[in-house]
């Protein structure tokens, strides 16, 4: 839309002819295509870059940008808001052709650059500007309402949120306070076992001292019925040994009587009577010293026994304890 076509030469040889008329306040609406030719002849630019170059009317500032080349026609959609920057008219515009640092420039044509009406410009007040302006002013009214009822809702929106929010932390702080009252009774519950179980512990700590006590006063009245015991032991191992000693001796001395006795009657024969008075004398001291050291006593060719060792006696067969038969031998322990 809006393209003007224009031809121009590289050799320069025109006098720059061709005029385009741009308008400030376009945006994208001014197409520039140039047939470019080389000496009359279409000029060949595959693979060079082009650009429009233009002095603008101040004779200060330029505008330059890229055009397409396609053949031999270079086009650019120019920017309004730099090219037509300022109004006026200038006769140096031109396309360059640039590759490997060699560049073309063509023949130079005119721009003009027409004003815009409303640039730096108060519209035009009226009956129409004034109804405009009061339904500019409604509709921003209208905005600002809706606006307002959107914030109101959003707020109506926010403060329910809250409420809710609050009820929860309510809700919340009302169930850790049960938990805190449950944890306390459960602590109280604890510590009433604990000092339970430190007063039984207590009473068996006592009852094992008292316990310890009475061991230590048994093992002292043991040790001294120990000792007690010990010493009627050897009391008693005292006298036996004493009994021995005298048993020993009175058998001796029994013996020694019998062999008086004999002797006396061997140089001097007893009466009968004196004979049996100490036979008899004899036989009660021998079994008073057998019975005494519960062991057999020999006098003579006569063997006095215990009275303990006399197991049974049946007509004239006496059971002896302690004694062993061997055919006509009796050996008696």
């Amino acid at each position: 839309m809006n393209t003007q076509t224009i031809e121009l030469d590289l050799n320069k040889y025109c006098l720059g002819t061709n005029l385009v008329r741009l308008g400030q306040g376009d945006k994208g609406g001014t197409t520039i295509k140039a047939l470019v030719y080389d000496s009359g002849a279409e000029a060949e630019l595959s693979g060079y870059t082009a650009y429009l170059e233009v002095l603008l009317p101040n004779k200060t500032n330029y505008y330059r940008a890229v055009a397409t080349v396609s053949g031999n026609a270079v086009t650019i959609t120019v920017d309004e808001s730099k090219l037509c920057g300022i109004a006026g008219y200038t006769d140096e515009a031109y396309f360059t052709f640039e590759k490997n640092g060699t560049r073309y420039s063509t023949e130079r044509f005119a721009i003009e650059i027409l004003r815009s009406a409303t640039a730096g410009q108060q519209p035009a007040k009226s009956y129409d500007d004034a109804l405009e302006s009061l339904i500019t002013r409604a509709n921003t009214a209208i905005g600002a309402a809706n606006s307002a009822e959107s914030a109101a809702n959003s707020a109506a929106r926010t403060a329910n949120n809250a409420a809710s929010s609050a009820g929860s932390a309510a809700s919340a702080a009302s169930s850790a306070a049960t938990a805190a009252n449950n944890a306390a009774s459960s602590a109280n519950t604890a510590k009433d076992g604990a000092n339970n179980a430190a007063s039984a512990a207590n009473g068996a700590a006592s009852t094992a001292n008292k316990a310890a006590q009475n061991a230590d006063t048994a093992t002292a009245k043991a040790d001294a019925a120990t000792s007690a015991a010990n010493a009627s032991a050897s009391n008693a191992r005292t006298a036996a040994s004493s009994a021995n000693g005298a048993a020993e001796e009175a058998t001796a001395a029994a013996s020694n009587a019998l062999q008086i006795a004999n002797s006396i009657a061997a140089s001097a024969p007893p009466t009968d009577k004196t004979v049996a008075e100490l036979q008899d004398a004899n036989r009660v001291l021998a079994t008073a010293l057998a019975d005494a050291q519960d062991k057999y006593i020999v006098l003579g060719s006569t063997a006095y026994m215990p009275t303990s060792r006399n197991s049974g006696l049946t007509g004239e067969t006496i059971t002896v304890a302690k004694a062993i038969a061997s055919t006509d031998i009796a050996t008696l322990n």
